[in-house]
C-alpha cells in the first residue's frame, strides 16, 4: 500500500485552493485530530458489532431456533463472500491505478494518486471487517452446535425441527399482538391456524401468561426474557403436534415431505 495512506500525518494537501480561501484554524484542527479518528474508525470497519451480529441479525425472524439461527448464519456469511469476491477485482483495479499514477508529478495525477490511495486504505479496512464478520459468525456456528449437542446436520435434520418453530413463532407473533395492543392481529390469527393451533388457545394461553407475568411484576419480582423464551419452548413442545394434524387434513399424512429431494448427510459420504 503507498505510504501516502501509512504516514501517520494524515492530511489533505489541497495546492490548488488559495491559502485565504481555506480557515486556518479549522485545517490545523483536522491536521492534528484526524489521526487519531482514522486509527479509531478501524475498530468500525463493518456494519455492527459482534454483539449486535450475534444477538440481533442472527436471531432476526429466526427466534430460538438453532436450525433458524445457523441457516441465518450461512447466509449471512454467503453474503459477505460475494462483497469479498466482488472487492477483489476493485482492488486489483484500484492497484493498478495506483501503480499507473505514482510517477506522474502533474497536479490532477497527484491528486488521483492521493484519492486511489485513501479509497484502496478504506477497501482493506472493510475487506478485514468482513473477514472478522464471518469470524464471528463461525464462532456463533460452533457455539450453537454445541449447546445444542449437534455434531452434524443436514436438511433433513432441519425440515425436522420446522413444525416445532412455526408452532413457536406463532406464539411468539400471538404474545406481542397482545402485549402491544390487547388483541390479535389478523395475520397471526392466520399463521396460528395455519400450523394447527387454534388462534383462540393461542390467545387463551398467552393471556394467562401475560397475567402471571404482570402479578409476579406486581410482586416486585425481575424476570429475565428468558423466562418468555421458557414459555414459548413450552408451547412449542405442547402443541407441535397440531401441526400433524392439519397435514393429515391437507395431505392426508403428517410427514408430508419428500426425503428424496433433500440433501443428506449419507449422500455426501
Amino acid at each position: 500500500m503507498s505510504n501516502i495512506t501509512n504516514k501517520p500525518d494524515i492530511t489533505f494537501s489541497l495546492p490548488a485552493i488559495s491559502s485565504d480561501r481555506v480557515n486556518a484554524a479549522a485545517v490545523a484542527k483536522v491536521n492534528k485530530h484526524l489521526p487519531e479518528l482514522a486509527e479509531k474508525t478501524r475498530a468500525f470497519d463493518r456494519q455492527n458489532s459482534q454483539t449486535t451480529l450475534a444477538l440481533m441479525t442472527l436471531t432476526m425472524m429466526t427466534g430460538h431456533s438453532p436450525y433458524r439461527v445457523m441457516r441465518q448464519i450461512m447466509a449471512e456469511v454467503e453474503n459477505r463472500k460475494m462483497a469479498l469476491a466482488e472487492a477483489q477485482v476493485s482492488h486489483a483495479e484500484l492497484l493498478a491505478k495506483i501503480e499507473e499514477l505514482k510517477n506522474k508529478d502533474d497536479p490532477v495525477s497527484i491528486a488521483k494518486f492521493r484519492q486511489n490511495s485513501f479509497a484502496l486504505d478504506m477497501m482493506e479496512a472493510k475487506v478485514n471487517g468482513a473477514f472478522k464478520d464471518i469470524a464471528t459468525m463461525i464462532d456463533a456456528y460452533e457455539n450453537i452446535k454445541a449447546k445444542n449437542g449437534i455434531d452434524d446436520w443436514d436438511e433433513e435434520a432441519f425440515e425436522a425441527e420446522e413444525k416445532k418453530h412455526h408452532v413457536r413463532r406463532g406464539f411468539e407473533l400471538m404474545y406481542r399482538n397482545l402485549l402491544e395492543t390487547g388483541r390479535a392481529a389478523t395475520a397471526t390469527i392466520e399463521y396460528t391456524a395455519q400450523y394447527g393451533v387454534h388462534p383462540q388457545i393461542a390467545i387463551k394461553e398467552c393471556s394467562i401468561y401475560l397475567k402471571g407475568v404482570s402479578d409476579a411484576i406486581d410482586k416486585g419480582i425481575v424476570l429475565h426474557s428468558n423466562h418468555l423464551e421458557d414459555f414459548l419452548d413450552e408451547m412449542a413442545e405442547k402443541y407441535k403436534v397440531c401441526v400433524d394434524a392439519t397435514a393429515e387434513r391437507l395431505f392426508g399424512k403428517a410427514d408430508f415431505t419428500n426425503t428424496d429431494y433433500m440433501m443428506k448427510l449419507g449422500a455426501r459420504k
